[in-house]
């Protein structure tokens, strides 16, 4: 009597958009790399020219304008990092598949967020429970001297 082996086969993998439909959203990605890439610099620049004039109120007024410009810097950057991530996928053929579960991430999410890194049920998952969520890499230091370094 011969047993007989179960072999259970691998989920396949989902393939990514071919190039000519990453044609269009790879330009719609570089807009709005190049677009919040201006935005940043001009609220640097704002930020380097406006100087610390007036009495106490003027002051905290301006210290509070100031934080707010970083905490929109701060979340363009990383808006930046998540058009860099995609458009690397396109390069490397995997753009509109789930970092999850691997399957296709649907056309109007895609649409609607380009730079989407997770199917609407994956990134639902994700929100429900947060503590449970892959944290995306936070590639802004690379490349950047440090002061020991220095």
């Amino acid at each position: 009597m011969t047993k007989k082996i179960a072999v259970k086969k691998a989920a396949p993998q989902a393939k990514g958009l071919g190039s000519a439909k990453t044609g269009p959203i790879r330009r719609q990605l570089l807009e709005m790399r190049d677009d919040l890439m201006r935005t940043v610099r001009k609220q640097e620049l704002e930020e380097n020219a406006s100087q610390e004039v007036g009495d106490a109120a003027d002051q905290a007024s301006q210290s509070i304008e100031k934080e707010l410009l970083f905490e929109l810097s701060d979340n363009e950057r990383m808006t930046i990092d998540q058009i860099e991530a995609a458009l690397r996928k396109i390069d490397k053929g995997t753009y509109g598949v789930c970092e999850s579960c691997r399957k296709p991430i649907a056309k109007p999410r895609l649409q609607a967020l380009p730079f989407a890194r997770y199917c609407i049920g994956c990134q639902s998952n994700a929100e429900r429970a947060p503590d449970l969520a892959e944290q995306a890499p936070d590639f802004r230091g690379i490349g950047e001297e440090t002061s020991r370094d220095a």
